[in-house]
């Protein structure tokens, strides 16, 4: 049975006579949505209860910003075992196999000389994509918090090696516990439901922006009209993230609303972003349509659109859309995971289902066409954030799983 501690009461864990050594793995140094939520923990957990350490598989934005909260930041090879989409043939996955397993045990072998090292006793990996921190760690006799922000099953953007009930045993052999993002992505994994705690993503509770002074000046940036209305989609350039559909949307709402601009915002990788390039070339958006790149100004651009769209097939969470409410920005979502334990559907957003074009176009209509339900829906939706989705609870849910893990091993 799959814990739930969303609504959980805060526990406040007596500080041992020495912190707990964690040692938190990443399976990559950029700020997508699963590291920026581990970067969110590392800055606000509990020094005087936890002593953390971080390993990256390479140099990066993230190990820069955990190196400067005075966390030491290790280097060591990983190779996903889940890797992703780009081994698509099966020459390809037969020479990326032979290359994970060549050198699992060296990888495994470093990390456990780390362990040893800086005396780790609890080791943490941050996604489901590798797997050499969790062997490691039953190797030389340590917990393993095994944090999951990924579906395998069904993932575009993801291209498994072994069968998924494979991955599960393993997980749940060399896991002591999993935690999940919603009860939509643990439902995916029913075989580690035994293991299983739901903590729903926080965010500090970001300084509210003036909505008019933050729209002019995007407005201004961008060389559009002052009464031009903005929908943007903001997240990594991935395909389960179906800016397909967002595009088909864009053009049909177009018709009907003339000074609109609709912003792609994010990165990835360049076939793709040609792909979505030549789309709106197809759909003759080229006027209408700006792929801003990556942007670190996240909440100014979230107080600045008028409309956040979320167009993914599949989403384990949704962290896009409480950055957005946060700032009282309204949210169309398809109904694809994790947005749908986020919002409430003509509550705190507006929930559209996955590849619909014509669904999805009305309901931006409907947002653009109408201030005062978009602006309803925006602070109902901040105060809804306000409550379920802070720091606070999400830090000390988690604090807690690490806690009882250790406590439980040193226990035995």
């Amino acid at each position: 049975m799959t814990l739930d501690l969303a609504e959980a009461p805060i526990v406040v864990h007596a500080v041992p006579k020495e912190p707990i050594r964690v040692l938190f793995v990443s399976h990559d140094s950029s700020l997508f949505g699963a590291q920026r939520i581990l970067l969110t923990l590392l800055s606000s957990i509990d020094r005087r209860v936890f002593a953390p350490m971080l390993l990256l598989p390479f140099d990066g934005p993230m190990a820069r910003q955990v190196a400067a909260l005075g966390i030491p930041v290790f280097v060591k090879q990983l190779v996903h075992w889940v890797p992703g989409s780009a081994v698509s043939t099966g020459r390809q996955r037969v020479r990326y196999l032979a290359r994970f397993l060549r050198s699992l045990l060296s990888r495994c072998r470093a990390i456990e000389r780390l362990i040893t090292e800086h005396k780790v006793d609890l080791v943490y990996t941050n996604t489901v994509t590798c797997v050499e921190g969790a062997i490691a760690a039953q190797r030389t006799r340590k917990p393993h918090v095994w944090h999951i922000h990924e579906h395998i099953l069904r993932n575009r953007d993801l291209a498994p090696l072994f069968p998924f009930r494979f991955y599960c045993a393993a997980i749940g052999f060399l896991a002591s516990s999993v935690l999940f993002c919603s009860k939509a992505l643990a439902s995916g994994y029913p075989l580690l439901s035994g293991k299983a705690f739901v903590v729903y993503n926080g965010l500090p509770s970001p300084p509210f922006r003036e909505k008019f002074s933050s729209r002019m000046e995007l407005l201004r940036a961008l060389g559009c009209e002052v009464d031009t209305k903005l929908v943007a989609v903001v997240g990594a350039l991935f395909p389960s993230k179906d800016h397909m559909t967002f595009l088909a949307a864009a053009e049909k709402v177009a018709r009907k609303i003339e000074k609109v601009s609709f912003l792609i915002v994010g990165s990835g990788s360049e076939s793709y972003t040609n792909r979505i390039r030549d789309r709106i070339r197809d759909l003759q958006l080229d006027s209408r349509v700006r792929l801003l790149g990556w942007r670190n100004d996240v909440h100014g651009l979230m107080s600045a659109i008028d409309v956040l769209v979320i167009s993914s097939e599949q989403e384990s969470f949704g962290l896009t859309a409480i950055e957005a409410l946060s700032m009282e920005t309204p949210v169309v979502a398809t109904r694809c995971g994790g947005p749908e334990e986020v919002m409430a559907d003509g509550d705190t957003g507006l929930l559209v289902p996955v590849k619909d074009p014509d669904a999805m176009a009305d309901a931006i209509v409907k947002l653009l066409m109408n201030p005062e339900l978009a602006r309803g829906l925006g602070i109902r939706g901040r105060e809804h954030v306000s409550r379920h989705f802070g720091i606070d609870r999400f830090v000390q849910c988690i604090q807690g799983v690490i806690k009882e893990s250790a406590v439980l091993r040193f226990a035995g």
